[in-house]
């Protein structure tokens, strides 16, 4: 989905999230957990997207994902449009690895 940016001051310019929330979300229809979309490869914990992930809507530029860049976004507030949508096991994987920076140092 495309929805508001936090990392731009712009808000003309929506940036693309990947929605990792499931049914049970409290308000399921209404707000999603999402992670951010990015083209830029220098952050070293991103996970690049591969081609095969996609069903549909693979942008040119190769994409990355960011799992502890998290945002709640409410569909009727936030979200501007959809580009395309990942499979269900790329999309386990990022919320995994999301889950995995609010575990507890041990």
């Amino acid at each position: 989905m495309w929805a508001s940016d936090p990392f731009n001051a712009n808000t003309e310019n929506p940036r693309p999230w990947l929605v990792v929330s499931g049914p049970d979300l409290p308000y399921p229809g209404e707000e999603s957990i999402a992670v951010a979309f990015t083209t830029q490869s220098h952050h070293t914990e991103s996970i690049r997207v591969p081609s095969d992930a996609w069903r549909r809507g693979e942008p040119r530029d190769q994409s990355f994902v960011l799992p502890w860049s998290v945002a709640t976004l409410k569909d009727e507030v936030h979200v501007v449009g959809a580009q395309g949508s990942v499979t269900d096991a790329f999309t386990d994987r990022i919320a995994a690895a999301t889950a995995e920076y609010l575990q507890p140092e041990r």
